[in-house]
């Protein structure tokens, strides 16, 4: 069995109105069937504490199964902070994955200049991701746009028209290309993690058009993945860490749960549910420890 984890940043849970709701709106009838009829836990983002849940402690709340909103007594938006990085890497999903003798990596592609700052302490533009920071504690390689040019990585906008538009000579793929991409990764690892947070910088932008651009850009790519995921053999688990772009009336993240979606060969022992972003980790885990 493997295991293909996609995190979607701010996709949440919205109202069933087209007016407000580009994944009711948009052309995206992969992620509409699968909301429907695949397996969604309505999942808590707000973690207890007052305040419009944030990236940086929803996401060490993903990955680590701590509850860092709680630690923090805040929600923190942005890049983990020294404290929440000391968490994150003292324990994270890759390196407890790891420590079950299973093959783990981040098929995301990172940039050069990147890499080269994102250690700095004073570097402000480049700090790195909570996703970031484990996959370095973790010692796993990080794809680099080498990678992407043969072939071997996806870029973060699924289609790498970004990394062209940053001066970097490189192909735009097609949605149904980078989901070729990450099912080949996924070959050889028994744990791929794939990011994609366009979902959250433009949900914040409040603009229906350019939401449902990249609505139908993700739903895209997810129905090509599902087609190729043998899930008789294979899981695919969908989470998020707030929800955003499920509401174009505001330009802040929302208080709607997210979903939490489970796909594919998981075993009937698995007694968990995933009510909260602290219940994710421990979810994916069991599943890999029940195979």
């Amino acid at each position: 069995m493997r295991m293909i984890f996609l995190f979607i940043d701010g996709f949440g849970i919205g109202e069933d109105e087209e007016s407000k709701n580009p994944l009711k709106s948009a052309k995206a009838s992969n992620i509409q069937y699968i909301l429907k009829n695949c397996k969604v836990f309505a999942t808590d983002a707000s973690l207890g504490v007052p305040g419009l849940p944030q990236s940086a402690t929803g996401q060490t709340a993903i990955f680590t199964a701590q509850n860092a909103s709680m630690i923090l007594g805040r929600h923190l938006s942005g890049q983990p902070t020294v404290s929440l990085k000391k968490i994150i890497t003292k324990s994270n999903l890759f390196s407890e994955i790891i420590k079950r003798g299973y093959r783990v990596t981040n098929s995301n592609v990172y940039r050069e200049e990147y890499l080269v700052k994102m250690h700095d302490p004073k570097e402000r533009r480049y700090r790195p991701s909570v996703t970031s920071v484990m996959t370095h504690s973790s010692k796993i390689a990080f794809r680099t746009v080498e990678d992407y040019k043969k072939g071997n990585g996806v870029y973060h906008d699924i289609t790498g028209e970004i990394l062209r538009n940053s001066g970097y000579d490189v192909e735009i793929i097609t949605p149904e290309e980078a989901a070729l991409r990450l099912y080949k990764i996924s070959r050889d690892y028994d744990f791929t993690l794939f990011e994609h947070f366009m979902t959250d910088l433009v949900g914040h932008k409040a603009d229906m058009e350019e939401a449902s651009k990249v609505i139908e850009k993700l739903d895209l790519f997810i129905g090509a993945l599902i087609k190729l995921i043998d899930f008789e053999e294979d899981v695919l688990i969908i989470a998020s860490d707030h929800g955003n772009i499920e509401d174009v009336t505001v330009k802040t993240h929302t208080f709607n749960k997210v979903p939490t979606i489970i796909m594919g060969k998981v075993p009937q022992v698995t007694d968990l549910t995933v009510e909260s972003l602290t219940d994710i980790m421990p979810f994916a885990l069991q599943i890999l420890d029940k195979k």
